[in-house]
């Protein structure tokens, strides 16, 4: 069957070779089509319900807000995890998914259960965009030399905004920065006494004087005409004419009660970049599951016309973050790894055939199996991304077109005058064909197991194993298919080929030691045992990690301020910050977040800082350090500046683990306790006994500290003497001082809010507030004070739970060490050191230690499974156990290699490397397939055992050096890589290449000895 295919293929080679020109140009037109990311979306499926219930603390939205909506959310079908905060006028609640839930489906779920939650009047609960926490793909200024920064966040909401929604894929735009306009009356509570006016009678008034109405429509003739009331406020001027009363026929006017003003928003928050202390910024955030390369050419050709004519000559739309810039980057990265990888094989190839035209050929197979993958990723919807290209071996990918080739040149060798015909070159291919096809089959089935990882490991390698298992396929098939036509093609005339004499001599050594082994088997044997000996060993004190850093090229901050300062200076505070980092010559820019969006939908106060730290391309940075060394000084830096507490991460990866584990760090402790005041001691103590164990950075609580508040506490009896109700004093509290909006203004299409409240000199301290008056309902005008305390206290500023239940978390980042042996000390650490009733109280580690042992139980069921296939496949090849079992022995040989240079190069054994001897056992099986193949091919002739193992394994040598050694380089450049994008790659490519020079030691040495000895042992038997 095998032969009849190849002589077909062979006697039809211009045909075959007519279609997988086709081929190859439908895969560079997939190619065009991919999705192509720097980093696969690793987040779950995650929604949050967001409340905006202005003016309220953080007791009052857990209680009203928070709670009865997770009472609801309890129990939504495929929920994973529910955690929530509750924070001054905003309370989120993050509900995480469980694997393979639809986004739009769980989200209509959680509709469902939200619409019938009674809430208090003004809170209404929404979704957030459908998004992912690596959707911020594009971020931005709006700079101008002329105007301030309100006319910049007009140009925002109503110019800038609009436009980049039109952009396809873009799911919303956030702004931070600038200065929300409304329209405001600022009354003075002496002028209402004045004229006898409430302030409830002032509010009602501006709601009945701002509406239009429609009369339907009025026939006159033969024409109909639409009636309409106008009486909609256009202008301050139309709210201070609006009459509130008339004292004996003369009119009082809303501009005789106080001032009228064109004012803003209080702000939550100040956006600066560089020198700039006030910027207004915006954040464009990708629809889930949308092609980030196109959506991006979108959104760069909208800002290209908002630059180039829409926004006022001296106004520009300036990026300072944009996601080409990091795709462009990475696959610059996996392009320069590749470009090398093929190099180097095609090196290795005209070194070891001796001839260039081979070597070509050979080469062939990486690009048509590179655009034969393009297709099937295409069909199937894989993106391509740093990882999924990046961990495409292409000495793996040509293994089977050598070991094609080298039958052919030995063929041509042995008989150099001789034309070849179809029935020869079928002939000596047919004979290897069915060891290549096993062994591709074999690396190709040793990915299947990724697809069982979970979550985050599996979103990022499941696009990798279909990309291998693709590039494979079509290896695979021009190995069969197109090798041996040109083959044919290229080697038929009689003709001397070049002969490798380092080869012939280095075969004739090989040839002696194999002869030296067979007299004396016992040695291999023993040389197997201390291997895995030491096999084990390594495996059980190796560091241990979940995954390794992704660098994304940029730094990220959190910062935690004094609690309880003012914007204003916390404003001081991010200048000095950003002052300071920029001295470093490595930073390009940096942009300081300040508080909370205009939105609101931000759980930060004014004590929180987020910055975004550029960097210069490493390749220019004069100063020879590296990131990590950069972080090291900075964090020096910030040391030395009082007030500020600095933790360290990426972009992206801060809002993964924020979305995952709830807390903006690799590693997270949560404290559960009801007592808020117990709670933060008792995890006061657990900090203490972190930053005391080696390896801890950035140790601190996630939750800002308790905020002083000003408590207006009512006295219920004595307001019951004034036949007052808690309600009027709230209302007071409420409209006076906070300022709430009762009404809006349309000018176009523009439209802003109408606020009333009191001047800022009767509100700005708590004697100003208990002095303010009451109205009873004999018209008797009663102070605050004497009604209510009002009093200085503090109070929560965030109240995080998770499952129903409170907690504090604590967040450590790792430097210097791994993660399991850190966790092992700090757990010894915390259970000796740290006393704390177990039943009120419970310590939960997370974060990435959550993910490592889940896929730790992933791995423990996947490499066992892995090496079951892989026995059943070389049973099926082999026909008998011995074989089989003899093949799995090349296992241990190849992890030992692996496991050593983990070990030499400061590497820890984690997802990444775990899924690189994943496919290291495949590679390195290939090679034994090749060898036993050959030995029994031999034996079936009826050779003598010893001759033929000798003979056979040294006809061998040449194309198992080649395929191992082409496998080995191809992934050297990767294994060698420090730019963006190397860091998954590195653990991954540095497994396949070290390990594969002990498995092929073991493949060359100690199988042949084993062979021999089961075969005696087999044959005396028999």
């Amino acid at each position: 069957m095998i032969f009849n295919y190849l002589n077909s293929t062979i006697s039809k080679r211009i045909l075959i070779i007519a279609l997988f020109i086709l081929l190859c140009v439908f895969g560079f037109y997939s190619w065009q089509q991919l999705s192509v990311e720097a980093y696969p979306d690793i987040a779950d499926v995650t929604s949050q319900v967001i409340t905006q219930f202005p003016g309220r603390a953080a007791e009052e939205i857990e209680e009203q807000i928070t709670i009865p909506l997770e009472r609801a959310l309890n129990g939504t079908p495929g929920l994973s995890v529910m955690r929530s905060k509750s924070t001054f006028g905003l309370s989120i609640i993050t509900l995480v998914f469980q694997e393979g839930v639809e986004d739009y489906w769980s989200r209509q779920r959680i509709k469902e259960r939200i619409e019938g939650v009674s809430l208090p009047s003004g809170a209404k609960p929404e979704l957030d965009p459908l998004t992912s926490p690596i959707g911020e793909i594009f971020r931005y200024t709006l700079e101008s030399n002329s105007k301030d920064v309100r006319e910049l966040r007009e140009l925002q909401k109503w110019l800038v905004i609009p436009k980049l929604k039109q952009v396809p894929g873009v799911a919303d735009i956030s702004n931070f920065g600038g200065i929300t306009t409304q329209f405001q009356l600022e009354i003075d509570p002496n002028r209402l006494t004045q004229f006898g006016v409430s302030l409830s009678q002032v509010i009602d008034t501006v709601q009945k004087n701002n509406t239009n109405s429609g009369g339907s429509l009025l026939k006159m003739g033969d024409l109909g005409y639409v009636v309409r009331g106008i009486g909609r406020i256009r202008s301050l001027s139309d709210l201070g004419n609006i009459v509130v009363e008339s004292n004996k026929g003369v009119p009082i006017y809303l501009k005789d009660l106080g001032e009228l003003k064109y004012g803003n928003l209080e702000r939550k928050g100040i956006a600066g970049k560089d020198s700039n202390p006030d910027v207004v910024s915006g954040i464009v955030l990708l629809l889930r599951y949308q092609n980030p390369s196109v959506v991006l050419k979108g959104i760069h050709e909208k800002v290209a016309e908002l630059n180039n004519g829409l926004l006022p000559k001296d106004v520009k739309l300036v990026p300072y973050m944009d996601r080409t810039d990091l795709v462009k980057t990475t696959l610059s990265t996996v392009s320069k790894t590749l470009t090398e990888g093929i190099a180097l094989v095609i090196i290795v190839l005209v070194v070891f055939l001796g001839n260039v035209r081979g070597a070509v050929l050979v080469a062939i197979t990486i690009p048509v199996s590179l655009l034969i993958a393009f297709i099937l990723m295409n069909f199937t919807k894989i993106p391509a991304n740093l990882l999924s290209m990046g961990a495409i071996d292409f000495g793996i990918i040509v293994d089977g077109a050598i070991v094609m080739m080298e039958s052919v040149l030995k063929a041509r060798e042995e008989d150099p005058d001789r034309t070849l015909t179809v029935t020869d070159i079928a002939t000596v291919t047919a004979g290897v064909a069915k060891p290549i096809f096993f062994a591709t089959i074999i690396i190709i089935t040793a990915y299947f197991p990724l697809f069982a990882f979970e979550r985050i490991e599996k979103k990022l390698f499941t696009p990798m194993a279909y990309t291998v298992g693709y590039a494979l396929a079509g290896a695979l098939l021009v190995a069969l298919t197109l090798i041996p036509g040109l083959a044919y093609i290229m080697y038929r005339k009689p003709q001397k080929l070049y002969h490798n004499r380092w080869l012939e001599r280095l075969s004739e050594k090989y040839k002696s030691i194999i002869e030296s082994t067979l007299d004396s088997p016992k040695k291999a044997f023993r040389y197997f045992g201390g291997a895995l000996v030491l096999t084990i060993f390594l495996g059980i004190f190796i560091g241990k990690d979940f995954l390794p850093e992704l660098d994304e090229g940029s730094i990220w901050l959190q910062v935690q301020l004094p609690p309880g300062i003012s914007i204003a200076k916390g404003s001081e505070m991010a200048d000095e910050l950003r002052h300071e980092t920029l001295k470093f010559e490595e930073v390009s820019h940096m942009v300081t977040q300040l508080g909370r969006n205009d939105d609101g939908t931000d759980s930060w106060t004014p004590s929180h800082i987020e910055a975004s730290i550029g960097l210069k391309p490493y390749d220019t940075w004069k100063s020879g350090r590296i990131k990590r060394e950069l972080i090291g000084e900075l964090r020096k830096k910030y040391a030395t500046l009082p007030g500020y507490i600095v933790s360290f991460s990426q972009p992206m990866i801060d809002n993964v683990n924020d979305k995952i584990a709830g807390a903006h760090s690799e590693l997270v402790l949560k404290v559960y306790g009801e007592d808020f005041r117990e709670t933060r001691e008792l995890t006061k103590k657990v900090m203490g006994q972190l930053r005391s164990t080696q390896g801890a950075s950035d140790v601190g609580i996630d939750q800002e500290p308790p905020l002083p508040q000003i408590q207006v506490r009512i006295d219920r009896e004595i307001a019951a003497r004034y036949s007052l109700n808690v309600s009027d004093v709230s209302d007071l509290v409420e409209d006076a001082i906070g300022g709430q909006a009762i009404g809006e203004l349309f000018i176009g299409e523009k439209r802003y809010d109408i606020t009333v409240r009191y001047a800022e000199r009767f509100r700005n301290t708590p004697e100003a507030i208990g002095n303010l008056t009451l109205t009873a309902p004999n018209g008797a005008k009663i102070p605050i004070f004497q009604v209510a305390e009002v009093k200085l206290t503090t109070g929560e500023s965030t109240i995080t739970r998770e499952g129903n239940r409170r907690h504090l978390t604590v967040k450590v980042n790792l430097s210097g060490r791994d993660l399991s042996s850190f966790v092992k000390e700090a757990k010894e650490n915390i259970e000796q050191n740290v006393r704390f009733d177990s039943e009120k109280y419970q310590i939960v580690w997370g974060g990435q230690l959550e993910n490592q042992e889940r896929a730790n139980k992933r791995l423990a069921i996947i490499v066992p499974l892995v090496i079951s296939v892989m026995f059943v496949l070389l049973y099926a090849a082999f026909g008998n156990f011995r074989h089989a079992t003899l093949l799995l022995l090349i296992v241990p040989a190849a992890l030992l290699g692996g496991l050593i240079a983990l070990i030499v190069r400061g590497m820890t054994l984690n997802v990444s490397s775990s899924v690189g001897f994943i496919a290291l056992f495949g590679v390195a099986i290939q090679n034994g397939v090749i060898m036993v193949s050959h030995l029994n091919e031999l034996k079936s002739k009826g050779l003598p055992l010893k001759d033929l193992v000798i003979q056979g394994a040294t006809s061998r040598l040449r194309p198992i050096l080649m395929t191992a050694t082409v496998a080995a380089l191809g992934l050297l450049p990767a294994s060698l890589a420090t730019g963006i994008g190397s860091d998954v790659q590195r653990p991954l490519a540095t497994v396949i290449v070290y390990g594969l020079f002990t498995a092929t030691g073991m493949t060359l040495f100690i199988i042949p000895a084993i062979y021999y000895r089961l075969e005696t042992v087999f044959l005396g038997r028999k």
